[in-house]
């Protein structure tokens, strides 16, 4: 496994991951038409900004490397946060392995370097919503429960 910063023209395969993320999470309803132009288009003006990134790990098992997993990072911050001494936050995105490499320490290693993209940048606070299949992984990483809470409107 070898793991790598994705660069602006590697979108491509960060929004393909986060779909199928969607799609085995349930929630691709929720999605409009054009989701995946609009993410890449949002992701590219973030990675710009330098306030958003991903990671790819790669499995280099076969004849050529594959990419196996992705996780990445946006930095936030707004009401009520922009009140504190720290206004900002990081928040993980798009931690998507795929099946087959599930259970192999990737989104370990690609959560490592998430955080310490984050570190390098300031952040002091990263927040997430996890799955219940990935909890026990953030548990391990020194996440807890922040007591958040959500209701669909609709």
């Amino acid at each position: 496994m070898y793991i790598v910063r994705a660069k602006e023209q590697e979108l491509p395969l960060v929004v393909e991951m986060k779909l199928k993320l969607f799609q085995e999470s349930g929630v691709s309803f929720l999605l409009r038409k054009n989701a995946a132009a609009q993410i890449q288009e949002t992701y590219a003006s973030l990675y710009r900004e330098d306030s958003c990134c991903h990671f790819i790990a790669y499995d280099e098992t076969g004849e050529e490397p594959c990419p196996a997993a992705v996780a990445g990072a946006v930095i936030k911050g707004g009401v009520p946060f922009c009140f504190f001494k720290n206004p900002r936050y990081g928040y993980v995105i798009d931690v998507y392995c795929i099946p087959e490499k599930r259970r192999q320490g990737y989104a370990a290693k690609l959560m490592e370097a998430v955080l310490c993209w984050l570190k390098s940048k300031g952040i002091e606070a990263v927040k997430l919503q996890p799955t219940e299949k990935g909890r026990g992984l953030y548990e391990k990483l020194g996440f807890h429960d922040s007591g958040e809470m959500e209701k669909r409107l609709s």
